[in-house]
């Protein structure tokens, strides 16, 4: 029975030394860090793994035991073995404690511990602690070099979206710019069309003005001069009224057409502005339903203008403002000197007069208010579409601006900018004068023989004594012989364009030559040059734009010639 027990006793005994060393031989092949130590730190054991991790490797002659005995906060950093007595406190009180271990391996260098210690509390004797670790220096260095690599990442993403951003910028600015320049390719696209447009009208005004002012003058001319025969209550004069009244609107109509020339530059004398605005006032106010105010700033400027064709502008704003309101209204006319802020208008410096005229009218539409200025563009049943055309064209040549501000339903106000001059000196309107008659000998060069014998004819009532010449060689040796005969001539009237000969221009040039004191005073009905508004640049003492008048042949004459004073004829 006894030896039964103890073979079973036996059988038991080897049973657990077999198990224990299957256990050991575990814990030495294990690739985890595994150690035992008291509960004041000292390591009671330490497999291989453990041992080689600390730099006890046992092929370099170093036995893993050898750590036995030595306390574990020898091996710890120096930077955290200050928190070895808190481990050694908390693993006291709690069976478990796990976290981070720092380090030194033999070689001194630094390596990262996980470490997960549980209590273990024996039958017999004091408690130990077994340790179980895993190094994760590797980890943490891929982990911070994976943060390193991310941040590096998300800087590059960053910079990245920072360029893309600011060339998303410059894109987006080239975009506007590339869509301003469209615009602006757009508005002189326009002008370019509207130029051309201008400069058919052009060439269509050039090939008719000379002919159809030299019409004009004959046709107003003569009936002007049959005027100046007729007893005070003739009734003839009556019918000679209305056909004078309807050359006027002709020689309106030819007006236009000549501002849309290449030539046709405005004859621009300074002018006090002030009368000008006022008799186109005048002139508006006549059967106008509606009522017209008018403001003139104080010392207003004078500008270099040609009278005329500011005149024939301000009426057709003025007409227009009028067919604006047909039910009546007030239309303000202002007229200021203004010195515009650079770049708030396309003017260049200087000083300017504005004259403005507002309707309280209809107003104009924002679809066709960019095409009123184009030639043949109106909205009126009966309109020839040349009115605002040739305001516009009228201004360009003054070297002004015009411009438009409209609100349907509420009205429209037209603001037309002219260059102020320095000049005191003003034309003078001569409306109602008697002619000023003088004497003297006149030469007149014209191919028109008409035009030669009205010119004569108007001239001796004047108390001149005229010759005619009917082209520039001719007039040449007229002037010669007389200069030779001492009975010069005491100005020369030069049309500026003879067909098939020498005109007014280089006519001029040769009197000069053969007398430096000559009186030369250039006519013409249109010319593609600009003679007729510079004309002392090329040599002329004086201007007469037709179709003229009686009176303003009388006034051109009274300028050049020592005039004798005023007769009783009346003025035209």
């Amino acid at each position: 029975m006894n030896d039964a027990c103890s073979c079973g006793d036996r059988s038991s005994i080897e049973a657990s030394i077999e198990q224990l060393g299957l256990y050991r031989l575990l814990v030495e092949n294990s690739l985890g860090l595994m150690c035992i130590h008291d509960l004041d730190g000292v390591l009671r054991f330490i497999n291989p793994a453990a041992a080689q991790a600390l730099g006890y490797n046992q092929e370099e002659g170093y036995n893993p035991d050898d750590g036995i005995g030595r306390n574990l906060r020898e091996f710890l950093a120096p930077s955290v073995r200050h928190l070895f007595d808190e481990y050694l406190f908390r693993i006291r009180t709690e069976p478990i404690s796990s976290g981070p271990m720092r380090i030194v391996a033999r070689d001194g260098s630094e390596r990262i511990w996980f470490c997960r210690n549980i209590r273990y509390d024996r039958l017999e004797g004091p408690p130990l602690v077994l340790g179980h670790a895993i190094d994760i220096t590797e980890r943490i260095r891929a982990e911070r070099a994976l943060k390193e690599a991310q941040a590096a990442v998300q800087q590059a993403h960053d910079e990245l979206a920072t360029r893309v951003a600011e060339r998303t910028a410059e894109l987006q600015q080239s975009n506007e710019r590339l869509v301003a320049e469209i615009e602006q390719r757009k508005v002189v696209e326009a002008e370019l069309l509207r130029s051309r447009k201008l400069e058919s009208l052009g060439v269509l005004a050039g090939g008719i003005a000379h002919d159809f002012n030299n019409f004009l003058t004959i046709i107003c001319g003569n009936i002007a001069l049959a005027k100046m025969q007729l007893k005070a209550g003739d009734p003839v004069g009556e019918i000679l009224d209305q056909a004078a009244a309807a050359c006027k609107r002709a020689t309106s109509l030819a007006s236009q057409l000549l501002t849309f020339g290449k030539g046709g530059a405005p004859v621009r004398r300074p002018t006090q502005l002030a009368a000008v605005v006022k008799d186109a006032v005048d002139l508006a106010r006549a059967g106008a339903t509606a009522t017209i105010e008018l403001f003139i700033g104080c010392d207003l400027w004078p500008a270099n203008i040609d009278v005329e064709q500011i005149s024939h502008a301000l009426h057709n704003i003025l007409l227009n403002a009028r067919q604006a309101m047909p039910e009546g209204g007030t239309i303000e006319v202002r007229a200021e000197n203004l010195v515009p802020d650079a770049n708030s208008l396309p003017l260049s410096g200087g000083r300017y007069v504005i004259i403005s005229i507002t309707d309280h009218g209809c107003g104009i539409g924002a679809e066709i208010l960019p095409s009123i200025f184009d030639p043949y563009f109106t909205t009126k049943p009966n309109g020839r579409g040349l009115g605002l055309a040739s305001v516009n064209a009228i201004v360009a040549k003054h070297e002004g601006h015009i411009s438009v501000n409209s609100t349907p339903g509420a009205g429209t106000t037209f603001s037309v900018y002219l260059p102020a001059c320095t000049a005191v000196k003003t034309a003078e309107t001569s409306i109602g004068k008697p002619l000023q008659t003088g004497s003297g000998r006149i030469l007149i060069m014209d191919d028109e023989e008409p035009i030669c014998q009205l010119l004569a004819r108007i001239l001796d009532q004047l108390g001149y004594e005229v010759e005619c010449a009917r082209n520039g060689a001719e007039a040449i040796e007229l002037y010669q012989r007389a200069k030779d005969l001492g009975r010069c001539f005491d100005a020369v009237l030069l049309d500026l364009t003879i067909p098939g000969g020498i005109g007014g221009e280089e006519v001029a040039a040769r009197l000069r030559q053969i007398d430096e004191s000559a009186i030369l005073i250039v006519s013409s009905g249109y010319s593609d040059t600009p003679i007729m508004s510079e004309f002392r640049r090329h040599g002329f003492d004086d201007v007469l734009s037709k179709p003229w008048t009686p009176t303003q042949v009388a006034e051109v004459l009274g300028r050049c010639v020592r005039p004798l004073g005023k007769s009783a004829i009346s003025g035209f």
